[in-house]
């Protein structure tokens, strides 16, 4: 197991995970989805799970606190930028799984109907996103999290920026399986349909891809880096 860190030392990578999260989330409306070019929504989609999955080794190295040891995951978490960044992100997975199965129970429905203007439509998308953050939070951290820890738990024990490649690489395999079921799609066929977006625009679909999810992990990998010199610098100094 690798030291652990404050959660201020990668308090970046998760702001600009939160960001990414949210930014995909957006994608999922129809409206929003609509003025995207041909293949950016499978490449934004190829990149949630690894950076999903990054995130997990990442909170799976930071130290909550020994005070809070007995408190479940939801309120041991204080960090805002990691709260976010796992609530976006499972809130993306929801949308994926919940507009395919084009299931809804009252708001928790992320396809608002047809028949309404777009403003009224717009609002109705943003009460199941921003309006439902809560319930997501606490399913992001019960459901989430625990599979994220132990998925990432052999990455813990290598230099910070080797296991957060192998994070990545990892995330980007499992996703693919799970976006095909996620999708209804069978693997082969959304294997082939990943092939004909790079076919048909290689630049925007790996460049998509590889920014929302190497770009992050640069930051992590990095800031983490220069925060825990300081610290050591701080405590040789003191």
């Amino acid at each position: 197991m690798g030291a652990r860190l404050e959660p201020r030392s990668v308090a970046p990578y998760f702001v600009v995970a939160a960001l990414l999260h949210a930014a995909a989330v957006a994608t999922r409306f129809d409206l929003v989805a609509a003025k995207l070019p041909p293949g950016t929504d499978l490449a934004i989609m190829l990149s949630q799970f690894p950076l999903i999955v990054l995130s997990g080794y990442f909170e799976g190295r930071l130290d909550h606190g020994t005070e809070s040891s007995s408190l479940p995951t939801w309120m041991r978490i204080k960090s805002v930028p990691v709260k976010l960044a796992f609530t976006f992100g499972f809130m993306y997975l929801s949308c994926v799984v919940l507009q395919t199965l084009h299931f809804s129970i009252g708001p928790i429905d992320p396809t608002p109907p047809l028949a309404f203007p777009p403003t009224q439509r717009a609002l109705w998308f943003a009460m199941f996103s921003a309006g439902m953050f809560f319930p997501f939070y606490l399913a992001a951290t019960g459901l989430l999290i625990p599979v994220l820890r132990v998925l990432t738990a052999p990455f813990r024990a290598l230099p910070v920026a080797l296991g957060a490649v192998l994070a990545l690489g990892v995330g980007g395999g499992v996703g693919v399986v799970v976006f095909a079921v996620a999708t209804k799609t069978k693997l082969p066929d959304f294997v082939s349909a990943i092939r004909a977006a790079i076919a048909a625009s290689p630049a925007l679909t790996i460049g998509v891809t590889l920014g929302m999810t190497f770009g992050p992990m640069l930051i992590g990998v990095v800031v983490g880096a220069v925060q825990r010199s300081g610290n050591v610098g701080a405590r040789t100094a003191g």
